[in-house]
């Protein structure tokens, strides 16, 4: 049996995140009459596991809860809550996707309306690259969405931010904390770097966001532009972003 995950390796640490992946689902159902064959990814990072014995379907049941399995079109609902990454964030001007993995038939990521954004986050006529580059939507950010429209005939979702995605981005765009947002690598490997820039000191808390995106929260004192700077070189290629909680409520105060 093949389950393809939401849950992404990307990013040049792509087979360590794999690698880790294998090991944790071995250890989980180690005590089950399966084994994890393989780990793979398809085209768009989402994990492929490749399982056998007489577990699967109970082991697909865990998985589900633990990561998340790619929804089956037909089985969408009006409602449902789904998690995905925001992808091609600044290639369009009408709204932001998220990629939740349905790719059969065709792809089909969710579409994230511009005037629903404005709704949402109260910020009307606001242009959408001024919203996504201040509330630091960007590609990879782990975000909920809760479907509003489906299409499957003309391979179309619609769907709005979930009141937990909300309430993380409004709760960060007001805390006194600077952040840095760090996608696509395992916590170990982190963990590692911060200890070996002499850094480690200055995080006050590592905040898990996605199955590999983590968000690190600064000490009062410390800014995240400095953070980049040390752990930048070690983590080459890693996509990795500044959440300035000034910056954030700028615009969320703004009328216009």
């Amino acid at each position: 049996m093949k389950i393809t995950l939401i849950a992404r390796a990307y990013g040049p640490y792509r087979g360590r995140v794999l690698g880790l992946m294998k090991s944790e689902i071995t250890s989980m159902i180690s005590e089950l009459d399966s084994k994890v064959q393989k780990a793979a990814t398809d085209k768009r990072g989402h994990i492929i596991l490749t399982i056998t014995g007489e577990d699967e379907e109970f082991i697909a049941n865990l998985l589900d809860r633990e990561y998340g399995i790619i929804p089956r079109p037909e089985k969408l609902t009006i409602g449902q809550v789904e998690n995905g990454y925001l992808v091609d964030v600044g290639k369009v001007g009408y709204g932001l996707y998220a990629n939740v993995g349905v790719s059969k038939p065709s792809r089909m990521d969710a579409l994230l309306p511009l005037h629903k954004i404005r709704d949402q986050f109260e910020i009307p006529k606001t242009p959408l690259r001024k919203i996504a580059k201040a509330l630091i939507l960007v590609d990879n950010l782990p975000v909920e969405i809760v479907l509003t429209g489906i299409d499957i005939p003309n391979s179309k979702i619609e769907a709005e931010f979930s009141k937990q995605t909300l309430d993380r981005i409004k709760r960060w765009s007001k805390d006194d904390h600077e952040r840095l947002l760090v996608f696509g690598v395992t916590r170990e490997l982190l963990d590692r770097v911060l200890s070996k820039s002499g850094h480690e000191g200055d995080i006050y808390r590592v905040e898990r966001i996605g199955p590999f995106e983590y968000s690190l929260r600064c000490k009062r004192s410390t800014r995240a532009s400095g953070i980049v700077t040390a752990i930048g070189p070690k983590l080459r290629g890693v996509p990795m972003h500044l959440v300035i909680p000034r910056e954030m409520e700028a615009v969320r105060d703004a009328k216009a």
